[in-house]
């Protein structure tokens, strides 16, 4: 252990935070899941190449910019390393849902969604989304279509937050915990692959007509169709190319997190972010993407990973987090 530590302290990596080591540290789960699949999964080898060029520039950003912030202050070259510094992981976020996507095609069990479906019924003596059917109304739809993509928006946003008011420790604090949320989902998704309810016990392609809204609920749905690979012309089974990221609901997980984040740094926002979480769950359920035992798993998966953030806070070096301004 010493002596890992002597050859962190004597390198470039002494210079990443908690969260660049959550980043690289799911990189190189991939990368093994990858290598270990070859004999299945096409072009392993060119996604192996990748992470390690994700992991190459994650260290070498970092270095250059906590290098350069006591020389270059607030100078122009700075503020671009800056940007790269802080906000790579939104972009590679993208590539890693793809990777899981890859591997859950290849190497992954059969979905899940018919023991989920039966969890429901078991709970609740009935199916959560076909009892929710009953309060359609386009305005709702709408507003609630609007609801489950802000959550895409909401990291950004939340993140610009603390970015702009340059609180970076809070921001790094942050950041770790939304990145070990969203990992921790993925591993799950991998673990437990389901689809959603909206593919086996609805129609998905009756959804316009179950369920329409009004302006802007038929674009919002086709451009998360495409990011979920589901292809835009019809086909037998489209749950068949669906990405299998049902189970956890990373949607509730995520809007957990934030509205905790938003509260733990004292940020103004926390008086939005608590009513979305609540409005997040309804959405879910209204419109089929979840099934209730999705959200539960979402809820104790935030709470694991908010503990994980918890401990962290107490036990991390002064030189990383230290007293991070504005938490108690």
């Amino acid at each position: 252990m010493n002596k890992i530590k002597h050859l962190i302290n004597n390198s470039k990596l002494k210079y990443l935070c908690p969260a660049d080591y959550v980043n690289i540290g799911f990189i190189l789960i991939l990368t093994f899941l990858n290598i270990v699949s070859a004999s299945v999964v096409p072009y392993w080898y060119l996604l192996v190449l990748l992470n390690f060029f994700l992991v190459f520039f994650i260290i070498n950003v970092v270095y250059k910019y906590e290098t350069s912030v006591d020389t270059l202050d607030d100078s122009g070259k700075l503020s671009f390393i800056r940007i790269f510094r802080f906000w790579y992981g939104v972009f590679f976020i993208l590539i890693f849902f793809k990777q899981v996507y890859i591997l859950i095609h290849y190497i992954g069990p059969p979905a899940l969604d018919n023991y989920l479906i039966r969890l429901d019924y078991k709970i609740f003596g009935l199916n959560p989304t076909q009892w929710a059917y009953q309060f359609q109304n386009p305005y709702l739809t709408e507003f609630l279509q609007v609801i489950y993509f802000f959550y895409y928006l909401m990291i950004i946003i939340y993140g610009l937050e603390l970015y702009l008011w340059k609180r970076y420790r809070e921001f790094k604090f942050a950041i770790f915990v939304i990145f070990t949320g969203f990992y921790l989902s993925y591993i799950l998704y991998m673990i437990f692959p389901a689809v959603g309810p909206r593919f086996y016990l609805h129609d998905f392609y009756s959804i316009k007509t179950q369920l329409p809204g009004i302006f802007l609920t038929d674009f919002i749905r086709a451009f998360l169709d495409f990011g979920e690979s589901i292809p835009s012309n019809v086909v037998p089974n489209p749950g068949d190319f669906a990405q299998s990221d049902a189970m956890p609901s990373a949607h509730t997980t995520l809007a957990l997190i934030i509205a905790y984040l938003s509260w733990k740094i004292k940020s103004k926002s926390f008086l939005f972010y608590m009513p979305y979480f609540v409005l997040m769950i309804i959405a879910t359920i209204y419109l089929r993407y979840h099934y209730v035992v999705d959200i539960i798993a979402g809820v104790f998966l935030a709470i694991i990973t908010i503990l994980i953030g918890e401990y962290l806070l107490k036990h991390s070096e002064p030189d990383k987090y230290g007293k991070i301004r504005g938490i108690m």
